[in-house]
């Protein structure tokens, strides 16, 4: 029997995606500007209060994707230097994956098939969460998740399976134009994760992860299943 969202965790989910989404319009803003921006213009070309801004500036340099400047004053002698934020330079991830999605070629199912892998193999190359003893595949999940850049707007569990709604990824720009690619490296790296921490987690389960890429939000539904192991039936 599903767990069913009461009207208030829909209401902090759809406000959760909303968030998500703005700020992805000022990361993308951000990045096509080719130069830095104040909170004013990124307010003014994204037609939201200014206040709004600054919250999603601020929430982006947390998470070291874009840095502050402060430049010169306004006017000489009076009023604060005036603050201007950029992306942070680096070939990161998401660039790789961006290539990649473009030149792999074949159709849509060889070109999940080999994200699958890759995302697996990706699981070995970057630090990423390992669990002792104890732990649940929640506190796992949702540990690599945030390790990797992915923002968590909500999570429901019901009878051992876990839904994971999340509102934000790294990978949200390529998930519009090839969410195959997206799904595979995204399903592979955790079903990765998942069975290397197998031993610690005391059961296997099955990842599925089912990018939606309206907008380019990068909205992703990633469902964990326990494995059920068939009882081996008794010979008469």
């Amino acid at each position: 029997m599903p767990l069913h969202r009461t009207e208030s965790d829909a209401s902090t989910s759809d406000r959760d995606r909303a968030a998500g989404q703005q700020r992805q319009r000022v990361l993308t803003l951000l990045r096509e500007a080719g130069t830095p921006l104040d909170a004013q213009r990124v307010a003014a070309t994204l037609g939201i209060h200014v206040t709004t801004a600054r919250f999603h500036l601020g929430a982006l340099e947390d998470r070291g994707l874009v840095r502050r400047r402060s430049g010169d004053r306004r006017a000489k002698g009076a009023g604060r230097p005036r603050v201007t934020y950029e992306m942070v330079p680096r070939l990161d991830y998401a660039d790789i994956v961006a290539l990649f999605a473009r030149h792999l070629g074949g159709s849509a199912g060889e070109r999940e098939e080999r994200s699958l892998r890759i995302g697996a193999d990706l699981a070995h190359r970057v630090h990423l969460p390992r669990l002792g003893p104890g732990s649940s595949v929640v506190d796992l999940v949702l540990a690599t998740l945030d390790a990797l850049g992915f923002q968590v707007s909500s999570v429901l569990t019901s009878f051992g399976e876990v839904m994971i709604e999340i509102c934000t990824c790294p990978l949200a720009e390529i998930g519009a134009t090839a969410p195959e690619v997206v799904r595979g490296i995204q399903q592979g790296l955790i079903q990765e994760v998942i069975d290397i921490n197998a031993d610690a987690l005391g059961r296997s389960y099955q990842a599925q992860v089912t990018p939606d890429p309206r907008g380019g939000a990068c909205q992703v539904s990633l469902t964990v299943t326990p494995v059920r192991t068939p009882v081996a039936r008794e010979r008469r």
